[in-house]
Order: C-alpha cells, then sequence, then structure tokens
C-alpha cells in the first residue's frame, strides 16, 4: 500500500512538473514571438494588467500614457497591440483590407452564441448584415427620421422648461443633464428602431431600467473583451447562456429584449412573412431581407450601442461648451445672428433642420472639437492581422495578433493638434477668413479626416454615424438657443434666454 501510495505520489508530482514545464514553454513562445515590440515587460507575459485596466474604466487615459511612453505601436498583451497611427487604422479597415475583426468583438453578443452586426467576425455576414441595414440607417427609407428627432428635442426642451428653469437668486434648480441626455437617446433610438418610444423624458425616467443596466453592461462587457477564450468556454458549455439577459426579466435589458421581440413579431403575419409597408427603420431592414431572428438582435444592439455612444458625444460636447464662457458666447451670438438672418428656423416654428445647421461654422466646429476631445467609442475595437503578417509602424508583426485602437492617443496627436492638444479650442477647425486661427485648410482636412475614426472607419464604420450627427446638430444648438446653462460641481442649471426674433 505505501508502495502503491509512493507511485501514485510520483505520477501526480511527475504530471504537475510536466504541466508547469508545457504553461512556461507556451507562456515563453507567445512572449518571444511579438518581444521586438516596445512596451511594459509584465504585459507581454499575461493578459491580468490588461485586464485590470478595464476594470477600473481607465483604457482611455492608460493607452494614451502608454503610446506616449513606448510609441505608436505598444505590446500591452501576450498576442494584442495598441496602434495609434491613424494611417495604420484606415489601413485596417480599408474596404478590401486582408484585416478581419480579432476574438475582442465576441463579447458584444447580447445573446451569448447569437451574432449581430457588431458582434460577428465572419466578414460575408457582416458584409450581408451592413448592406441590409444600410438604407434604414442612413434616412433613405425612414422618411420620418428628422422629423422623429425634432420631436424627441422638443421632449427634451418641453422636460428642462417645466421642471428644471432656474429663477436667480432664490429659485436654483439644480439638474443632472447627462442623465436627460440618456433619456433622450433612449427615446431616439427605440423610436427609430421599432417606432415605440420608451418616454423616458416624459417621465423623467428610466422606464424599464434599461439605462441602469447598459451602464453596467458596457464596462463588464469590455472586461471580458480582453479574455474572449473564456467567453467561448462559457458559452459552448452553456454557463454564459444562464448570466444572460432572458425575456422573462421585468427589468433591463431582457425586458428591452422582450419588448424587441414582441415589436418585430407584429411585422411578420401568420405564414411569418414580413409587412415592409412602414416607413420606418426596421421596415427598411425587413424589405431588405433582415430575418426576424436577425432583426431581434439587431434592434436591441440598436438601443444599447447606438443610445450610449450618442449620449457621451452629446454629454463631452455640451459640457465643453457651458464650461467655456467665451466658446459659449460665440456660440449663441452665431446662433443667434441665424435666426435673424433666417439661415435657421425660428423656435416658433419648431427645431433647427439638419441642413440648416451644417452651414453653421462655429457649431459645427464645436461639435469636431467635442467629439475629439473626449471620443464617444473607446474601447479597443481590436482587429487581426492576416495570416501572413504585415509591416505595422515599421514593425513586423506575425499573423493572427490583434491590434487595438488607441483612443486618446489617435485624437490627442502632439503632432496634429499640438501644442494644447488636451485643450477645447473650436478655433482650431476654422480658417482665420472664417474668424479661426488655423491658417492650412490642409491641416483642418487632416484633422477632419482624423476625426473619421471616431465613429469607426471603412467596412467597420459605425451604421448610425448619420444619425448620431443630426441629434448633435440639433440638440447642441437648440440648447445654447433655448437656455443660459450654467455648471456647478457638474450639475447643470438653466434659465430660459429671450426669443430671438427673426
Amino acid at each position: 500500500m505505501a508502495l502503491l501510495k509512493s507511485v501514485s505520489g510520483s505520477i501526480f508530482v511527475d504530471i504537475l512538473v510536466l504541466a508547469v514545464a508545457l504553461f512556461a514553454f507556451t507562456s515563453y513562445r507567445s512572449y518571444n514571438r511579438l518581444k521586438h515590440i516596445p512596451g511594459p515587460p509584465l504585459w507581454g507575459w499575461t493578459v491580468l494588467p490588461l485586464f485590470m485596466v478595464h476594470l477600473r474604466g481607465e483604457i482611455y487615459d492608460v493607452f494614451g500614457d502608454l503610446n506616449k511612453k513606448y510609441g505608436p505601436l505598444v505590446r500591452i498583451a501576450p498576442n494584442t497591440l495598441l496602434v495609434s497611427d491613424p494611417e495604420e487604422l484606415r489601413k485596417m479597415s480599408a474596404a478590401r483590407s486582408p484585416y478581419t475583426r480579432s476574438p475582442w468583438y465576441v463579447a458584444m453578443r447580447v445573446i451569448p452564441g447569437v451574432e449581430n452586426v457588431l458582434s460577428t467576425r465572419d466578414e460575408n455576414d457582416h458584409d450581408e448584415r451592413r448592406k441590409k441595414m444600410a438604407s434604414g440607417y442612413s434616412g433613405k427609407e425612414n422618411v420620418s427620421l428628422e422629423r422623429d428627432i425634432d420631436e424627441c428635442v422638443l421632449d427634451l426642451v418641453s422636460l428642462i422648461d417645466s421642471k428644471y428653469i432656474s429663477s436667480p437668486p432664490d429659485n436654483i434648480k439644480k439638474m443632472d443633464l447627462a442623465r436627460k441626455v440618456q433619456f433622450f437617446t433612449s427615446d431616439i433610438m427605440s423610436k427609430l428602431a421599432f417606432d415605440d418610444k420608451f418616454h423616458d423624458l416624459r417621465d423623467d425616467h428610466d422606464n424599464h431600467g434599461y439605462i441602469n443596466e447598459i451602464e453596467t453592461m458596457f464596462p463588464n462587457m469590455f472586461c471580458v473583451c480582453t479574455v474572449p477564450s473564456l467567453l467561448y468556454f462559457l458559452t459552448n458549455i452553456g454557463v454564459a447562456k444562464l448570466l444572460a439577459p432572458s425575456v422573462k426579466d421585468s427589468f433591463g435589458l431582457g425586458k428591452i429584449l422582450a419588448i424587441t421581440k414582441k415589436q418585430v413579431a407584429k411585422r411578420f403575419d401568420s405564414d411569418g412573412k414580413p409587412n415592409t409597408t412602414r416607413s420606418d427603420m426596421l421596415s427598411s431592414f425587413l424589405r431588405h431581407g433582415l430575418t426576424q431572428g436577425e432583426a431581434e438582435q439587431e434592434g436591441v444592439l440598436q438601443l444599447a450601442a447606438g443610445s450610449d455612444t450618442t449620449a457621451t458625444g452629446l454629454r463631452s460636447t455640451l459640457l465643453c461648451i457651458i464650461s467655456n464662457p467665451r466658446v459659449s458666447a460665440r456660440l449663441s451670438a452665431e446662433i443667434e445672428d441665424a435666426v435673424r438672418s433666417g439661415k435657421a428656423t425660428s423656435s416658433k416654428d419648431g427645431i433647427i433642420t439638419d441642413e440648416q445647421a451644417r452651414i453653421l461654422p462655429y457649431l459645427q466646429a464645436c461639435i469636431k472639437e467635442g467629439l475629439r476631445w473626449f471620443p464617444p467609442i473607446a474601447g479597443m475595437l481590436a482587429k487581426y492581422t492576416p495570416p501572413e503578417g504585415d509591416t505595422i509602424c515599421g514593425f513586423h508583426v506575425p499573423g493572427n495578433v490583434s491590434i487595438g485602437y488607441s483612443a486618446s492617443a489617435v485624437h490627442h496627436s502632439p503632432a496634429l493638434f499640438g501644442p494644447d492638444e488636451e485643450a477645447f479650442r473650436p478655433e482650431r477647425w476654422l480658417t482665420p477668413a472664417q474668424g479661426g486661427d488655423e491658417p492650412s485648410v490642409e491641416k483642418i482636412r487632416a484633422m477632419e479626416k482624423n476625426n473619421e475614426l471616431l465613429f469607426g472607419y471603412g467596412k467597420y464604420q459605425c451604421l448610425g454615424k448619420s444619425v448620431a450627427a443630426i441629434e448633435l446638430n440639433k440638440v447642441v444648438f437648440e440648447m445654447m438657443r433655448r437656455f443660459d446653462m450654467t455648471l456647478k460641481d457638474l450639475w447643470v442649471t438653466a434659465r430660459r434666454r429671450e426669443e430671438i426674433k427673426g
């Protein structure tokens, strides 16, 4: 018996030693593969530092610091690099690029194992989904798109007018404008997605608990993105499905999934044929071949990704404007001039049109600068190098390596935006003839080209980019036209402005 125990113990030790040796060998081989790429030493051996940076919500600042220290290409995990060169990023996402999406995108599935246009890594599937959805997002087939956005802008204005107008010195009402903006984008996307507003603005409340869950879900998703193999494993053994939102949930994303399934089901008859007679986004998707199941997944994704990213862009832009008296005064002057001269719709006639907003140079400069100053999307959006590898920023990179996007470094580049790249300065987007301080038209074009990366690029560009632009144009103009807003400890106080007479 003692001999048997001794033999068993010896075998266990041998297996343990073999396992350790195998782990050490594979770890060294993995590290050695990219050892010529600069970066913090520990990060090349384990994904743990990258995971912890995501867990703490620090990727935007930390990634920017890494690029400043190590250069435009940095190793941030055993098989992951970080790039800050915009030309390289454009190359990776170009229409005929051999790069594909990395496993990073697997975490973008709303339901484990079920793909959507953001999560799918199959290039043909991705292209087909985009083709089926492009017309709906562009507004070509949902003729009420701008009118629907106007309705929600008026709801936002009405909420502030009815509950949050301050009358100094005695009646000061603090407003969480960031939350109201989230209500706005939530109402917009639910209206556009399937013509059924959540009415968060009307009720001044997160009616379905959806916003609260989204704010929890995205940080968790970005953490999981760093260890996609774990997500694959949990999906394959069925654990991920147990943790996923369910249509039986009475609150949060599960509730939204149930609402979406119900709205999509209304568009199909008893024979499973879609009714595409309505002029809205969902009908456009179905008209171009999206299946019922695909429409359900894309509808939930629209609500989650579309509302959150646009809300971030609006928040950052409005924050920068109202916290800078010089900028606020100049933008207000442009708005007043546009209304008086007839270049913009008067407030009694409704909301400024998108076409009118696009020709106001300082408004556009403020929006460009707000998005640059704090990009709406800070995730890695990692792509896979082609099997044969590639040369990136002067380094040879082997095949099947994840290449992430450094939002902070790209949009705060000293070479392009310095020496005050950290400042909010809309004048950098205007020539002296426009009242700006950038004499080089070529440089402005280069900055605008750089800003194209904010919502993805090329074959991976965000489908909702044009919708977000309309929302930004209208909300920034109307908020500045109708209210005098000030900040106090990041609470916003609003006072009515006198109506501008045309």
